[in-house]
């Protein structure tokens, strides 16, 4: 029950040291994470608005969206046409 608690902060701490250490390595890997949630979050909205596949837009399919964004996108569409 308390590591519900702990383990985030913990993560949180990790990330600040490793901003701090390494700011530039940081901020390129953290801009490549947002260009790759746009673009997922982008192309799940135009497939589910002009395609026919009904894409669930839930917590799951952005997180694939986000951290593989097309191929990512692309596999929940294949999936989600079988």
């Amino acid at each position: 029950m308390l590591w519900r608690y702990i383990l985030p902060v913990v993560a949180g701490l990790f990330l600040v040291l490793l901003a701090c250490l390494l700011p530039e390595r940081f901020l390129r890997g953290a801009f490549r994470l947002v260009l790759n949630a746009a673009t997922g979050l982008a192309l799940l909205l135009l497939l589910d608005n002009f395609t026919a596949l009904a894409l669930p837009l839930n917590a799951l399919t952005l997180a694939v969206g986000s951290l593989l964004g097309a191929p990512g996108v692309a596999a929940v569409a294949a999936i989600a046409a079988i």
